[in-house]
């Protein structure tokens, strides 16, 4: 009978615990090196994704001023509006100054042109900032320091539009605050 259970252990093809242990040990190195990587990698899909959003509600200015269907230049040769776009983790809030007062043409202008409400029943929280490395270094959208990103549209009678990022970092799509 023990003749039969050694035969059997010589046939066993499986693997030693020392192997196993090994493999993992393995593992876990690939994992410690490749982890704080892959986080980067999220982190920096975050920022990109926010600063696409930002632009994409700017884009949505300048193509409703461009657009005469939308009302949203003021009156005036030497009137300016401008609409404070900021992106915080709850939610994105446009502040209008000076637009036109024929209603809220820029919110219907902009749920056109981006498919986001803007309006006051939604005020926009379907678009939140993702990364919370984001700071803002101008008060031009909130306080210096809040972790946001924002945009100052500017509009003047003439139809033409200039915009002031914060943090100017914003602009560049993919480069965000270092970690």
């Amino acid at each position: 009978m023990l003749k039969l259970f050694n035969k059997k252990k010589k046939d066993n093809k499986g693997f030693t615990l020392v192997e196993l242990v090994i493999v993992v040990a393995i593992l876990a190195i690939l994992v410690g090196i490749l982890a704080p990587q892959y986080t980067k990698y999220v982190e920096k899909s975050r920022q990109s994704a926010d600063a696409s959003n930002l632009e994409n509600i700017v884009k949505g200015f300048k193509v409703a001023a461009a657009d005469t269907d939308y009302n949203i230049i003021p009156n005036g040769k030497t009137a300016v509006a401008t609409f404070k776009i900021c992106m915080t983790k709850d939610g994105t809030t446009i502040t209008p100054d000076n637009a036109p007062t024929d209603g809220d043409t820029w919110a219907k202008a902009l749920k056109e042109y981006t498919g986001y409400d803007f309006s006051v029943t939604d005020g926009g929280k379907e678009i939140k900032l993702k990364s919370k490395k984001w700071k803002l270094e101008k008060t031009i959208v909130g306080k210096v320091g809040d972790s946001a990103i924002g945009a100052l549209v500017t509009i003047k009678s003439d139809g033409s539009v200039t915009v002031e990022y914060d943090p100017a970092s914003v602009k560049d799509g993919t480069s965000g605050p270092e970690a």
